[in-house]
């Protein structure tokens, strides 16, 4: 937390200039990503979550005693929508398929416990600050009791999204949040309908649930740019090319794969992946639109709303994928090719 409280001040720093003061409020995201730390509550909320195969609503029941110990999970589904032209373009066989695929989906993760991320890391902070326009307004509603106010989270280039946070301005703990993409469209959002930040309320809760909270340790773990190199016996390769803003974020190495590290780019808001594993067997079974690249083959198809790129070099698989645009995204693949093709 003094790290955290030493980031938000350097950055604060430079935007309480005279020339940078009217466009951010660093200090109120600061504010609220130490509170989502600091702050212990329990409440309920409303999630709902748009895809490709169209909109889930899901109840969710959180638990905040700490950093350490922040849980959730799903205590039923509230609704759910298909794009109504996917329907109809499919068959009996097809539509009864999927609805059992997502009926397990559905069973599996009603009553898991999973644990809570916190909306920013520091990383994600400095890059936010730099890279979008942060816009605070005190609200006239009160939402469940507490003052409120809103904090924008708006784009200074195109084709990035946006993020509106209402919280408590009692604390700074979040109530609501919606996510929108680089169109306006409302991607993601979470509303919580009871909440509680009263100590004897969270302790009660807490002990309710302690002995059914049982949570897989994560698949991955950090690890340096020395170590990742070595684990792929020193074929890691970073992009050459990145969106404007974009920094690497971490290397994580997968524990349950031998030999696979995963890279998180982000500009604090929109985020892409790469994941780089020793072996032959490419993710996706080659399937969808095949791409040449300087004598390298490599695949595109759909995940979600969102393109996937595979290829494979000197025994390394590369998969790219992410929210960020589908030609910055093969602008990455291609520094990826030509830089490992130039070190060779």
């Amino acid at each position: 937390m003094k790290y955290l409280n030493l980031i938000c001040l350097s950055i604060l720093t430079f935007w309480l200039s005279p020339a940078n003061l009217p466009f951010a409020d660093v200090d109120t995201l600061c504010r609220i990503a130490e509170a989502q730390r600091d702050v212990s509550y329990v409440g309920v909320r409303l999630k709902t979550i748009g895809t490709s195969n169209g909109t889930r609503t899901m109840e969710v029941l959180v638990i905040h005693k700490s950093a350490e110990h922040s849980y959730r999970k799903v205590l039923s589904i509230v609704g759910e929508k298909q794009p109504v032209e996917r329907e109809q373009g499919r068959g009996t066989h097809e539509k009864n398929r999927r609805r059992r695929s997502r009926n397990r989906d559905r069973a599996r993760k009603l009553g898991e416990w999973e644990r809570n991320r916190s909306q920013f890391s520091k990383k994600e902070i400095e890059l936010l600050s730099q890279n979008y326009q942060l816009e605070l307004e005190h609200l006239s509603d009160k939402t469940l009791n507490y003052e409120t106010a809103l904090l924008a989270i708006k784009p200074k280039l195109p084709g990035r999204p946006a993020k509106y946070i209402t919280f408590a301005r009692k604390n700074g703990v979040i109530l609501e949040v919606k996510d929108l993409d680089s169109e306006g469209t409302l991607r993601e959002m979470f509303a919580y309908t009871r909440l509680s930040f009263d100590p004897e309320v969270v302790q009660t809760q807490w002990q309710k649930y302690q002995n059914e909270i049982h949570v897989a340790p994560r698949r991955s773990q950090p690890i340096s740019y020395e170590n990742a190199n070595a684990l792929l016996n020193g074929k890691l390769v970073l992009p050459a090319y990145l969106p404007a803003g974009f920094q690497l974020l971490e290397l994580r190495w997968i524990k349950d794969r031998e030999r696979a590290i995963h890279l998180t780019y982000t500009d604090g808001l929109l985020g892409f992946s790469i994941f780089e594993t020793i072996g032959s067997r490419m993710r996706g079974d080659r399937r969808g639109k095949k791409i040449d690249i300087g004598g390298t083959t490599l695949y595109r198809h759909k995940r979600g709303h969102e393109d996937v790129f595979i290829w494979s070099r000197a025994d390394i698989v590369f998969f790219l994928y992410g929210a960020v645009p589908s030609p910055e995204k093969l602008k990455v693949v291609k520094s990826i090719i030509t830089r490992d093709v130039k070190e060779k």
